[in-house]
């Protein structure tokens, strides 16, 4: 297991994960062009250079803007345009080498999440501020709960989502594999349905298997959220951990902690929660997964850098405190 960081690839904060040990980098779209509606093969191999000057490996990319496939999940016209330029990205990533590319199949709020959240001011330890969620303040919303808004039906069934997310895998797994990329899905944050009138299909163990045998091939996987996974209702994140693990099902991991499960939960310090972290990793260790873990959502502390330099250097010390215990 590969200790990583994620959020903004310049000097500052390549150099900050370098000097708390980590190897990888997660993430790495938010410096690259995004006027093209794909990922260029000279923006990655500039971006990749970056990173690995840094001393550092980029092991996935994350953060493909929403309205690049906001038809494709949809299923609106204009999807097959941008499949095509999805299928670009893919073949830009590996003649870089890049090898994860990892996606959402939701919607992105307003707010500009894709995690939806219903607070950002949740009061944690010691008045540390966290983000919560709670079903039932969000119940009425509407199509312009969404961004881009959606506007062509009042209702998008779960058969929908399933049929528009089986047209994609079919279209792009192919090229994926031509690449040698794998494609990383990230479940549905929070996994609860629906929102806003669209329904969340990823909320559930069974629909992540689900997706794994639409498409079966080496390259159709998971990005494996800890915290989001368990926030889901019946099942043990440990569960999902060896299934997925077992299968090699699992491309990299988002590593935090969260109090409580839909319809309502809040984040935590990765020290706290509901889930047995130590246990998590063990896990992991058992099953053979070998890849990047990075730190996420981590809380807002009373004094701090605008990037939350001093919570990720926490969550971060805690993880390779866990990750050295194993090995």
């Amino acid at each position: 297991m590969k200790l990583a960081i994620s959020g903004r690839m310049d000097d500052e904060t390549l150099a900050f994960g370098k000097q708390l040990g980590a190897t990888d980098v997660v993430g790495g779209s938010y410096e690259l062009p995004k006027d093209r509606g794909y990922f260029h093969f000279n923006d990655l191999l500039w971006q990749r250079q970056k990173i690995e000057a840094a001393g550092l490996r980029w092991a996935a990319l994350e953060g493909v803007p929403a309205e690049w496939s906001d038809k494709i999940k949809l299923g609106l016209p204009g999807r097959d345009e941008q499949i095509e330029n999805w299928c670009k990205t893919l073949r830009s990533m590996g003649e870089v080498g890049i090898p994860v590319l990892g996606y959402f199949f939701s919607l992105r709020s307003r707010p500009g999440n894709l995690g939806l959240r219903t607070s950002k001011s949740t009061q944690s330890r010691g008045g540390a501020l966290v983000t919560s969620f709670d079903y039932e303040l969000i119940k009425g919303a509407r199509g312009d709960y969404w961004d881009p808004p959606v506007t062509h039906a009042e209702e998008i069934t779960d058969d929908e989502m399933w049929a528009n997310h089986k047209y994609f895998l079919e279209a792009v797994i192919p090229v994926a594999e031509e690449a040698g990329v794998k494609m990383g899905l990230h479940p549905d944050d929070p996994p609860i349905s629906p929102i806003a009138g669209v329904a969340r299909i990823f909320r559930n163990h069974e629909a992540l298997k689900r997706h794994i045998e639409t498409v079966p091939s080496d390259y159709n996987g998971l990005g494996f959220c800890h915290g989001t996974i368990s926030t889901m209702e019946g099942g043990d994140v440990k569960d999902a951990i060896r299934y997925f693990g077992e299968r090699k099902k699992v491309f990299y991991v988002h590593f935090r902690c969260v109090s409580g499960t839909v319809p309502a939960f809040e984040e935590t310090f990765i020290d706290e929660g509901h889930t047995d972290v130590r246990a998590s990793i063990d896990v992991f260790k058992e099953v053979g997964f070998d890849g990047a873990m990075i730190d996420d959502h981590v809380p807002t502390l009373a004094v701090d850098t605008e990037d939350r330099h001093a919570a990720h250097a926490y969550a971060l010390g805690y993880m390779k405190s866990l990750l050295d215990a194993v090995r």
